[in-house]
């Protein structure tokens, strides 16, 4: 029985653009499956490609916020939100990069009695405020993680990500987009 991708039209794979065609050839190379969110979000197109290569430019480490971190920002604002796709799918993305299966899923389902350092509950604490309470945002918590260590370009990036994945989320729900399946096995 083959699941329903989203509550939307899913574009046949040959309409697609030469280059979603050839990233769809490399997700499969590489993963073994294309993920549901690039099979639902590919029938808008070049809103597609916008929406990815942000993405994309966004989840590159830097020396102040490495890709596990912007990952555990991703799962915690999925969290946040009830984001079933998100939650799964980055869910797997942490546990790999964390290389532990268990501090990856709590970090997805409760970070607050994870184990993690005070810096890192700190960066997540302002990602779920982001996401929760966006006006109460303050100078204050700025300089919170400031004291944490982040700099100014670190704190920056945890915002876009927060709110990345607070747009992704919002897309996901309310397009009814259901994570792979294969998800759920992987990285444990």
């Amino acid at each position: 029985m083959e699941e329903r991708i989203s509550w939307f039209p899913i574009a046949p794979r040959d309409e697609l653009s030469p280059e979603i065609q050839a990233l769809f050839d490399q997700l499969e190379q590489k993963l073994g499956f294309v993920p549901n969110v690039f099979l639902a979000y590919a029938w808008k197109g070049k809103r597609f490609e916008h929406w990815l290569a942000h993405f994309n430019a966004l989840m590159e480490p830097t020396p102040g916020l490495s890709k596990a971190e912007r990952e555990m920002i991703s799962v915690v604002v999925s969290a946040a939100n009830r984001c079933l796709y998100c939650m799964v799918a980055h869910g797997f993305a942490v546990r790999v990069l964390l290389k532990d299966p268990v501090l990856g899923d709590r970090v997805t389902l409760d970070y607050k009695r994870a184990g993690l350092s005070p810096r890192h509950v700190a960066m997540l604490d302002y990602a779920v405020k982001i996401t929760k309470e966006p006006s109460a945002c303050s100078e204050e918590d700025i300089q919170k993680l400031r004291e944490h260590g982040f700099s100014d370009e670190d704190i920056w990036d945890i915002a876009e990500v927060a709110a990345m994945f607070n747009f992704t989320n919002r897309l996901a729900s309310a397009t009814g987009m259901m994570p792979n399946r294969e998800y759920h096995g992987m990285a444990r």
